[in-house]
């Protein structure tokens, strides 16, 4: 296992959060925002110069992060596949393995009623991503998608092709009042290609590190470990989400170390 970090968790700044995490000794960054958007809205000036930034830090690009399938269901999905052929091209460019995505927002009635369609539009993705390497990390966030259920991952993951992988988020089940050790990871692991940590009371927002909620993470690292998950952990602290405007580059600085010594400790007791 090995683990990664998101840089916007640090700061917008993409230099002086690749600055943070190269003192932090890791090798594996994770773009999702850069410089105050997505990392798919770069220009392709901007992308030279953080190819630049990366190369000159020694770091390896693990994932595109991209809000791909944070969509309405019954939206138009023409820009949706515009913005993954973008996330394509950057991932090819970084020499990113993986792209985030989502599974389209939807009601309860919608996510059934348009189960087919969804996966219709996740499988278009798939053949996109063909030609380019690239595995689909779907992010199992919680409530009001077509597929964040345990059950329902599974089900997606079963009827769609090898390259759509699964992007493991244990707190986004805790929060929805399940325990993602017994109830999600034997489901699963056998499509998981990353995990994102962090930290959760169950049932709320109360984002904290690894060792602060509910989420049975020595259990779930253990397993892991058993299973000899080759991986990336990617941290994704969250810590005073909800004002994150407010929160200087130092705090945020400071609350991403406070994560990383969390996982690395239970990591060595495991």
């Amino acid at each position: 296992m090995k683990i990664a970090a998101i840089t916007d968790e640090i700061s917008k700044d993409l230099a002086y959060a690749l600055d943070v995490i190269k003192r932090e000794e890791i090798q594996y960054i994770d773009l999702r925002g850069v410089w105050g958007g997505n990392v798919v809205d770069l220009s392709d000036a901007q992308v030279a110069e953080a190819q630049q930034l990366i190369a000159a830090h020694g770091l390896t690009v693990t994932a595109i992060s991209t809000p791909v399938g944070k969509s309405q269901i019954t939206a138009d999905f023409a820009p949706e596949r515009a913005r993954f052929q973008r996330a394509l091209e950057l991932a090819q460019h970084f020499g990113a393995s993986y792209i985030r995505v989502f599974s389209f927002y939807a009601t309860p009635a919608e996510a059934i009623e348009y189960r087919e369609e969804a996966l219709a539009r996740i499988r278009q993705l798939c053949e996109m991503a063909q030609p380019y390497g690239v595995i689909l990390a779907h992010e199992n966030e919680e409530g009001g998608f077509c597929a964040w259920r345990p059950e329902e991952c599974l089900a997606f993951h079963q009827a769609l092709p090898a390259n759509f992988g699964a992007l493991f988020e244990p707190c986004s089940f805790t929060v929805m009042g399940y325990d993602p050790y017994t109830d999600a990871l034997p489901l699963l692991l056998p499509y998981t290609v990353y995990v994102h940590v962090r930290d959760t009371a169950r049932a709320t927002t109360h984002y904290g590190v690894v060792g602060e909620g509910d989420v049975r993470w020595l259990d779930i690292l253990a397993e892991l470990k058993r299973q000899q998950f080759s991986g990336y952990l990617t941290l994704e602290p969250h810590l005073g989400w909800q004002n994150y405007a407010a929160l200087t580059d130092e705090t945020r600085t400071a609350n991403f170390q406070r994560a990383t010594a969390a996982l690395r400790t239970a990591l060595a007791k495991i």
